[in-house]
């Protein structure tokens, strides 16, 4: 089943991962860790120079994972193109037959491998959701008419750990702008979790949960100090500090399964990400689904 198919029969609770291109042009590693999900996920993001670390592009990492069965989601940050790049980037990737996209911001340029980077951030996350609508009914940001339509479901990002009239407010903008389909951050409070679907189920759009793969306590603290709208509990830091230093990946899979059991009954889907450990998501599909 592909990703839209599993966005449109709602009785399928959606499954997607993530990945990051190499830096570099090997693929075929990444590649062998990947080729066991055809099959157990609906889709698979590619990051877009993820904490603003130069790597290969996703849409030409998005070709390499249709190569092994794989749906791809490209992720597109704002940070780096204006509109014209974007929209050249969107029509060659519906002419390459990718036909999603998630819609980001991006991380700052001065916490990656290039600091001197300058930002670009000519669009809004809603106005880039804007331009994929404009560009599927045959016009572009300036209102010219193509040569043929895109084919493009475009995705946003929110996240219910953040301050919650700010996400409210962002998620109905991009709502109005088009997005087919949410993807939240990283997610653990399964109360907060609830309390925010209450507010996006009305509106009748998928809402896939960020579930992450936490391989050591330094990890969990990294995230809770430097990455705004996560907030991992202190007990499970505790519960990966209490088992020798060897098995703390393997915990790390059991609490990745753990959540997905609790966040399930309240959400869609869930959205896997793993940084670099993509040869444990089926461990992790394997505790939590069976």
């Amino acid at each position: 089943m592909t990703f839209r198919q599993a966005l449109a029969d709602r009785s399928t609770f959606i499954i997607t991962a993530e990945c990051s291109p190499p830096k570099g042009t090997e693929t075929s590693e990444l590649l062998r860790k990947l080729l066991p999900l055809k099959g157990r996920i609906h889709g698979m993001n590619i990051t877009d120079n993820q904490t603003a670390v130069m790597r290969m592009s996703p849409f030409a990492m998005g070709l390499h994972l249709k190569t092994i069965g794989l749906d791809p989601i490209v992720q597109i940050t704002l940070r780096d193109r204006n509109r014209l790049a974007i929209q050249s980037d969107l029509l060659g990737m519906s002419s390459l037959g990718i036909g999603q996209v998630l819609c980001l911001s991006g991380d700052p340029a001065t916490i990656g491998d290039h600091p001197e980077t300058k930002p670009v951030f000519d669009l809004s996350s809603p106005e880039l959701i804007r331009a994929v609508t404009l560009l599927n009914g045959g016009t572009d940001l300036s209102g010219a008419d193509l040569t043929g339509p895109t084919d493009i479901l475009p995705g946003a990002a929110t996240s219910p750990e953040g301050d919650l009239s700010v996400e409210k407010k962002r998620f109905e903008e991009k709502f109005d702008a088009g997005a087919r389909f949410f993807q939240t951050q990283v997610v653990f409070d399964a109360d907060r979790m609830d309390r925010f679907m209450d507010f996006a189920r009305p509106f009748g759009v998928p809402v896939i949960c960020g579930i992450i793969l936490l391989k050591s306590p330094a990890m969990a603290r990294y995230l809770n100090e430097k990455v705004p709208g996560i907030r991992v509990p202190e007990p499970l830091i505790a519960r990966l500090e209490s088992v020798p230093r060897e098995e703390r990946l393997l915990e790390g899979v059991r609490i990745a399964a753990e959540t997905i059991r609790t966040m399930a009954p309240l959400v869609n889907g869930v959205h896997i990400m793993t940084v670099g450990a993509e040869e444990q998501i089926p461990a992790i599909l394997d505790l939590a689904l069976g």
